[in-house]
């Protein structure tokens, strides 16, 4: 005799009984059967309803993963992919296989074709189910897949764990942990032929889980270099919809290029169009365009790529020409007074003021000491609520700018007059709005525009 706890009656209910076998026990081999009360049609008396009591088979039965994967056929992938991820699309790519050897298990595992909702929320389940001989155990192992793996949907079935098994025993379980490097090998394994033999495709994916699949530079070590052949960008050369690689880069380096050049931004448009990139269309050098907020962030973990260092153009002092050193030396002594007015007029707002080695056609912008904090990466983190420490920047100015000779020429004709004051905080927010910062003081800034629009308009007047 089996007695129930009043607050537990509810598996006397068949709906609650098939839902607790479906989701343990469907895929046992052995039928499971259960007792269920239906209204037939009377035989004697037609048109009457009868109740009979009759033997009902609720489990399914059919494992789909230990098939052999040349029987199952592609309809049957979509109808268990949508079962098991509450997706409504078909999955881009299927890895189904098994392992044999110190650790037995069969893996059937899909790559969706979009990303589902709330993937980047820190509730966002992960992982596949965990079966134990073909009776699941979790409907997602978080243990079985890295964080950057967490798009990945699927069912592993282990011959080797334990039917009780918990999740403190399996954060230490050295057969969970030969599991998820299997797993690991052949997702990245599936991904990199997928971008090798099947590049239309891969691309799709990679604009739904590119930004997912960076993350593995930075929290999986061993793999960084596998991870960063998966990766894809645009360039200042390819255009907003075409993407290189950066095999690719590095074999189109031109002779004299020693680094990996990248900027990041908020839009192809605006990152193409940047100051900051003034030398390099000049020596014709291909620079990454990264939009993805974290880019700086994991560039920075990655540091170089088959031994080229990757640098941001908008951190450290670049001087692109060989003889850029001896050349800016001559034309610093030129400056030198000017530079030590600007650096003393905006004492408060700049770490230092030098020559820029970056620049052609614009006439000054901020740069970040090498290793600090991109200034698109600290607007994230600052939107995001996290305190950052408040760091100086370097204002580089360009020599060859008309602006600067005019200022060179003030300071030498009428010493530290008023208007080079004004000049110089012209010239730090002029640098801020083409980071796309905000000036310093706007309405300042504003004043001090249309102030020099009409001295302009009365000098061409007179």
């Amino acid at each position: 005799m089996l007695y129930l706890k009043e607050e537990e009656k509810k598996y006397l209910e068949e709906w609650e009984l098939r839902s607790v076998i479906k989701k343990y026990s469907d895929y046992i081999e052995y039928p499971i059967v259960m007792e269920v009360e239906r209204e037939k049609e009377d035989e004697k008396d037609k048109g009457k309803k009868v109740k009979v009591t009759e033997e009902e088979k609720i489990n399914s039965g059919k494992a789909i993963w230990l098939k052999d994967k040349s029987e199952v056929q592609d309809s049957e992938h979509k109808e268990f992919y949508r079962h098991i991820s509450h997706d409504f699309g078909d999955p881009a790519k299927v890895i189904h296989y098994k392992a044999e050897g110190t650790s037995e298990f069969t893996a059937l595992l899909y790559i969706p074709s979009k990303a589902p909702f709330g993937m980047f929320y820190k509730d966002f389940k992960i992982g596949p189910a965990l079966y134990v001989k073909k009776v699941q155990i979790m409907d997602h192992c978080e243990q079985l897949v890295p964080e950057y793996l967490r798009f990945v949907k699927g069912v592993v079935d282990s011959s080797d764990l334990p039917l009780n098994v918990s999740r403190e025993i399996l954060q230490n379980n050295r057969q969970v942990e030969i599991i998820k490097k299997n797993i690991v090998r052949k997702v990245l394994d599936t991904l990199a032929e997928m971008k090798k033999s099947e590049y239309a495709e891969y691309v799709g994916f990679y604009k739904e889980f590119g930004r997912v699949l960076k993350e593995g530079i930075h929290y999986d070590f061993a793999k960084k270099e596998q991870i960063a052949d998966l990766l894809l960008f645009t360039s200042s050369k390819t255009g907003a919809d075409t993407f290189t690689t950066l095999e690719d880069y590095v074999n189109a380096m031109p002779a004299g290029q020693e680094d990996i050049y990248y900027i990041t931004g908020k839009t192809y448009e605006e990152a193409s169009k940047s100051p900051y990139l003034e030398a390099f269309r000049a020596k014709d050098y291909e620079v990454l365009i990264m939009l993805d907020d974290v880019d700086d962030f994991i560039m920075g973990d990655l540091f170089e790529y088959k031994g080229k260092k990757l640098r941001s153009v908008v951190k450290g002092d670049i001087d692109l020409d060989k003889d850029g050193a001896s050349a800016k030396e001559k034309v610093k002594g030129e400056f030198e007074k000017l530079i030590e007015f600007v650096r003393e007029m905006l004492k408060d707002d700049v770490k230092d003021v030098r020559l820029s080695g970056r620049l052609k056609d614009s006439a000054c912008c901020l740069v970040t000491e090498e290793g600090g904090l991109d200034p698109n990466m600290e607007k994230v983190l600052k939107a995001m609520g996290q305190e950052v420490p408040s760091t100086k920047r370097v204002l580089e100015i360009n020599p060859s700018h008309p602006l600067l000779e005019t200022m060179k020429a003030v300071l030498e004709k009428e010493g530290r007059a008023p208007v080079l004051k004004e000049y110089a905080e012209l010239l730090y927010n002029q640098a801020l709005l083409l980071e796309g910062s905000r000036p310093k003081d706007p309405t300042a800034f504003v004043k001090s525009v249309s102030k020099l629009m009409v001295d302009n308009a009365k000098q061409e007047t007179d």
